[in-house]
C-alpha cells in the first residue's frame, strides 16, 4: 500500500522533503559528542523494520529520521491486509441489515485513513435516527450476542459515548461500534486535511500510537489516549511549533527539522513545556492553548467538533503518561547511541522483547 521511499545523499540543511530517507556521504557531520564504540547485535525480531543499511548511517540524527520512514512502511497496512479488513467490515454490514434495513453503516477513524496498527480495531459508527442512540444500541447487541459469527461481545454503556466492542469469528479482527455518533464521519475530511499541510503527521501519530499500545495506554476508556484524542494533540503540537519559529521568524527553519527531531519536540512539548493542570487546549479557529478557569488535575483539550466537549477530561492517566513522555525525552535527549543502534526502539519496544507487531512475509 505504502510506497517506498526513496535513499539519497543530502546534507541536513535545506532539508524540506520529510518523505524522503537521508544518507550521508563523504560530507557527513562531525558529531559533538563520543559514542563508544561498542558492537550493536542487529536483531530482527526486536527491531523489524530497521534495516542494516539504515544502521549504518554513523550520524545518529540521520539514522534516526530514516528509521521513522522504515517503521512506518513497515508497520502501516498492505493492500492485501487492508482488503481483508474490508471484507470483514462487509460482512458486519449485511448481517445487522438483515435485521436492521433502515441502519447506516459507516467506518472511520484509522481504518478510513488506512493508518492503524496491525492487530487494530475497527471503528464503525451505526446510524438510525428514527430511534435513540440507546434503543440502536439495545438493538444491535441483542443481535450480535445470539449470533455465533461474533465472539467475546463486550458492552460498554457506562463510557461517555457507549460503545459495543466484539471479534468478527471468522477474521479475528475487532471492531468497535458507536451509535448515531456523525463526529467520527465529520473527522475524516480533517484529518486529511492536516495529513497534507503537515507532512510529518502520519509518522508522529504512527510512532505514538505503537508507543501508547505497548504500554496499554492507548484507549479512552480505561484512561488512556485514543485515536482521535492523540489526532488532536499532535496537530495542537505542529500549531504551536509553526507559531513559535514564526513568532520567532525562524520559519526558513522548519523545512530543516528531521522527522526524530519532531518526534522528540513532541516528547518535550507534553513531558515538561506543556502545565496540564493550569493550561488547556482549544482546537477550534486554528488552535490556542489557555489559561483554565481552576487548577486541576485533569488533561483539556476541547473538541473542534463541539465546544462543550472536553475530549482530554476523560483519559485520566494523563499524568502517568506525560511522565512517560518526560522520561524519554531525557533519554533520547542524553543518551550516547552506539554505531548500528536503533533509536526508535527506545520509545516504541523498550523492554527489548520480540515486536509485538512483527509481520509476515
Amino acid at each position: 500500500m505504502q510506497e517506498r521511499h526513496k535513499h539519497f545523499s543530502l546534507k541536513i540543511k535545506n532539508f524540506e522533503n520529510k518523505n524522503q530517507a537521508i544518507i550521508i556521504d563523504d560530507d557527513e557531520p562531525k558529531i559533538s559528542k563520543q559514542i563508544k564504540q561498542n558492537e550493536y547485535q542487529f536483531d530482527s525480531e526486536i527491531t523489524p523494520w530497521f534495516s542494516q543499511k539504515t544502521a549504518s548511517i554513523k550520524h545518529p540524527t540521520i539514522r534516526f529520521h530514516n528509521e521513522i520512514i522504515e517503521f512506518y512502511d513497515y508497520i502501516c497496512p498492505t493492500i492485501e491486509e487492508h482488503r481483508k479488513r474490508e471484507q470483514a467490515f462487509m460482512r458486519v454490514e449485511m448481517f445487522v441489515k438483515e435485521y436492521i434495513s433502515q441502519v447506516d453503516i459507516q467506518a472511520f477513524g484509522s481504518f478510513k485513513t488506512k493508518l492503524y496498527l496491525p492487530n487494530a480495531d475497527i471503528d464503525i459508527v451505526m446510524i438510525d435516527k428514527s430511534i435513540s442512540a440507546k434503543e440502536l444500541y439495545k438493538k444491535v447487541a441483542s443481535i450480535l450476542m445470539k449470533s455465533d459469527k461474533f465472539e467475546n461481545v463486550n458492552l460498554i454503556a457506562n463510557a461517555k459515548v457507549p460503545i459495543i466492542k466484539f471479534f468478527e469469528s471468522e477474521s479475528q479482527f475487532q471492531f468497535d461500534i458507536s451509535f448515531n455518533q456523525i463526529d467520527g464521519m465529520k473527522q475524516i475530511d480533517e484529518i486529511q486535511k492536516a495529513f497534507t499541510i503537515y507532512p510529518e503527521f502520519k509518522y508522529l501519530l504512527m510512532i505514538l500510537k505503537c508507543m501508547l499500545k505497548q504500554r496499554d495506554l492507548n484507549e479512552t476508556y480505561s484512561g488512556g489516549i485514543g485515536s482521535f484524542l492523540l489526532f488532536q494533540m499532535i496537530l495542537a503540537f505542529l500549531r504551536e511549533i509553526r507559531k513559535d519559529y514564526i513568532a520567532n521568524k525562524k520559519q526558513d527553519q522548519l523545512k530543516n527539522i528531521t522527522l526524530g527531531e519532531y518526534i522528540v519536540k513532541f516528547l518535550e512539548f507534553y513531558g515538561s513545556k506543556f502545565d496540564y493542570q493550569k493550561k488547556r487546549i482549544l482546537m477550534v479557529n486554528g488552535g490556542s492553548i489557555i489559561n483554565k478557569p481552576t487548577i486541576d488535575d485533569k488533561f483539556s483539550l476541547i473538541s473542534p467538533l463541539d465546544p462543550d466537549y472536553d475530549i482530554g477530561s476523560s483519559s485520566f492517566k494523563m499524568k502517568e503518561i506525560f511522565k512517560i513522555f518526560s522520561n524519554r525525552y531525557n533519554f533520547i535527549s542524553n543518551y550516547n547511541f552506539k554505531p548500528e543502534e536503533s533509536i526508535l526502539k527506545y520509545l516504541i519496544n523498550p523492554s527489548e522483547q520480540k515486536f509485538t507487531f512483527i509481520k509476515q512475509n
